[in-house]
């Protein structure tokens, strides 16, 4: 009951009381009363029913007066309002109805709204990160599938206001070059003098045509400051300054010079971006050098690699070994226990290399562990594990993964060797439970990449993981105990399976290690026992080779038979055999590896990078030695990415030094 209902009845009541009391003053004789009392009432009542139907009416017109406006309004904020509106049938996808807004944009610019864009609206193909532009303006989308519509406003000013805005962001980077100490060893002043003319010259030259601020900081190092608008220009150029310094260097001065790059970009202050571009300055390096790696300043950004077309620039030095040994130590004298993981599908450089780190734990009396999964072994590291488990001392290192999850502790180490992707690891849950991690690794660094490693060392020119761990060996201070003969075995058989018996990626350092594991008493022989080739391998390396093709004249491809699964060391002994073919500079294998897996294993005899073909296929590696594994795709789907891969880098894969 309303307001002003209960006022009205309370002035009825009121009135009919006063005039009951009246007629019972004025009339005497009690059926005068009692008429009277009947004829006051009845008016009363025919009154108040009179009174509430006139007030029933006026609310019903009130309400239809006030639908009638709303309708009205709504029609008028729908023709007149700046946002576009289009109501589709939500099972045809076929437009109904736009109004007036929507009509006059899209018409008015020759556009018509189909029933295939509207599909392509509700995929999202039409609609760029649910953007669309019609004519020169542009509009934000809203699709609401469910109720059949969909709204769009003009941004056009915002998205202006915000391009100009990422095209002033700040860019700001630092240029090294690689091998500024090697060419000036034996160069007398004059030299000198010439060269750093030369490089400042080239730099500066190329910066400024670039529209970027720079300075000299020291003879090898310059840094420089644009605007993202410019970046985004030498971004599109891939840094051609480092083909215009390695090609030129060659032909003006007789020395090849190259240069590593690391930019940062964004909207921070200058020392985070200072910060970042020194990281990335870093990834360059241990890349092996002669690229730019470029990355906006966010964590969740993923950088982009520009050059890397020549082979890693050895700056490995034993002052900075011998560092890394020290620094090691320490962290290992910090952990409770240690634990030591290679990548899945382990081989021989993961094996040695990770009983190597066992032995540098046990020098300071450290609990340690190495991690593997026995379900996902090649021939030779299976092998290579009977001969550990004859040696009751190092059986007991091997753990799986699933044990080491159980057992280890609040202060565990994890040392990941021979890898750097926490994607490629023997097993993910065990890696997310570290929270201290070190990283020995000889393969470019990628994208993915352990956050807040205590020890990074990654040497991209050396030729194994064994390699680098032999080096920390011969620097560790405390020597209790020498390495034992299997100890210095499994080392050499790293190195030498790396190697390709000391044929790709050898330096005077590999020899160096060699030669102190072989005065250890590595037994070569022993090795070649563990790399002998079995029947059934020989026969399906041979079934691979059978079936492969040209993609260029120096390049090879082959392709395992489809309803086959092949190891790891089945695919790389085929891509190792089409490598030694005569005119071959680069094979490939495809393979299915397990249900779902496709394996592609690359070589080449230094003249192709393969490690940038198969970065573009999701995978890594060395320059001459890399490989992949892509899921849920077809053998046929996998070999025509690499055909369209090859064809659309196919400038930039010869080796500059060729």
């Amino acid at each position: 009951m309303n307001k002003q209902l209960k006022i009205q009845l309370s002035l009825n009541i009121l009135f009919l009381c006063l005039a009951e009391i009246i007629g019972m003053m004025l009339f005497s004789l009690p059926w005068m009363r009692i008429a009277w009392l009947v004829v006051i009432n009845g008016i009363g009542a025919c009154f108040f029913i009179w009174q509430l139907i006139t007030l029933e009416k006026n609310q019903e017109e009130i309400i239809e007066w006030v639908n009638e406006n709303a309708e009205s309004s709504i029609k008028q904020v729908l023709d007149t309002m700046p946002v576009g509106i289009v109501r589709f049938n939500k099972k045809t996808k076929k437009k109904i109805w736009m109004n007036p807004f929507a009509e006059y944009i899209i018409t008015s610019n020759n556009e018509i709204i189909s029933k295939r864009e509207i599909r392509q609206f509700i995929n999202q193909d039409k609609i760029n990160n649910h953007f669309w532009i019609i004519g020169n303006k542009k509009y934000y989308f809203y699709l609401y599938e469910q109720e059949g519509l969909i709204y769009f406003f003009d941004v056009t000013n915002e998205q202006n206001l915000k391009e100009k805005l990422i095209k002033n962001q700040s860019a700001l980077g630092v240029i090294s070059v690689d091998n500024y100490d090697d060419i000036t060893e034996k160069m007398d002043e004059k030299e000198m003098a010439n060269l750093n003319s030369y490089l400042t010259s080239k730099i500066t030259d190329w910066l400024k045509s670039q529209y970027a601020f720079s300075r000299k900081l020291t003879s090898e190092k310059y840094i420089f400051i644009a605007q993202y608008a410019h970046l985004k220009k030498m971004i599109e150029k891939k840094f051609d300054l480092l083909d215009k310094v390695r090609n030129g260097s060659n032909s003006d001065i007789g020395k090849t010079i190259t240069l590593s790059i690391g930019v940062s970009y964004g909207a921070g202050d200058m020392y985070s971006l200072g910060v970042a571009a020194n990281n990335n300055l870093e990834i360059a390096l241990v890349r092996g050098g002669d690229q730019a790696v470029v990355k906006e300043d966010l964590e969740m950004a993923r950088p982009m690699y520009f050059g890397g077309i020549s082979n890693s620039i050895v700056k490995r030095t034993r002052v900075r070994t011998r560092a890394m040994a020290m620094a090691l130590k320490g962290i290992m004298q910090e952990a409770e226990e240690i634990y030591v993981m290679g990548h899945e599908f382990p081989d021989m450089d993961v094996i040695g290399s990770s009983i190597g780190i066992a032995y540098i734990a046990r020098l300071y009396d450290i609990a340690v562990y190495v991690v593997l999964d026995r379900k996902k072994l090649i021939l030779d590291v299976e092998r290579c594990l009977k001969e550990i488990e004859q040696v009751p001392t190092m059986a007991k290192l091997i753990i799986s993964p699933q044990k080491a999850i159980s057992q280890h502790k609040e202060n565990s180490l994890l040392v990941m060797v021979d890898h750097s992707n926490p994607l490629l690891t023997i097993n993910t849950e065990l890696y997310e439970i570290f929270k201290k991690v070190v990283v020995i690794d000889h393969h470019r660094r990628g994208a993915e990449f352990p956050k807040n490693p205590l020890l990074s060392y990654i040497e991209s020119a050396a030729s194994s993981v064994s390699e680098l761990v032999t080096e920390l060996i011969q620097y560790q201070s405390v020597r209790v105990e020498q390495l034992s003969r299997l100890e210095a075995t499994l080392l050499l058989a790293g190195i030498i399976v790396d190697t390709k018996s000391f044929m790709i990626r050898t330096t005077s350092r590999t020899f160096d290690a060699a030669s102190f594991l072989r005065v250890l008493g590595a037994d070569s022989e022993k090795v070649q026992a563990l790399f002998a080739n079995d029947l059934s391998i020989y026969l399906k390396i041979n079934e691979i080779v059978e079936n492969s093709k040209f993609i260029k004249e120096d390049i090879i491809v082959a392709v395992g038979e489809a309803e086959k699964v092949y190891d790891s060391l089945t695919i790389a002994k085929a891509a190792d055999t089409l490598l030694s073919m005569a005119g071959i500079k680069a094979s490939f294998v495809i393979s299915k590896r397990e249900e779902e897996i496709i394996s592609i294993s690359a070589r080449s005899k230094g003249k192709i990078n393969v490690q940038l073909i198969m970065e573009k296929m999701g995978g890594g590696g060395h320059f001459d030695n890399a490989a992949a594994q892509l899921h849920r795709v077809t053998l046929q789907e996998v070999e025509d990415k690499l055909f369209k891969v090859i064809d659309e880098n196919i400038d930039e894969i010869y080796n500059a030094d060729e």
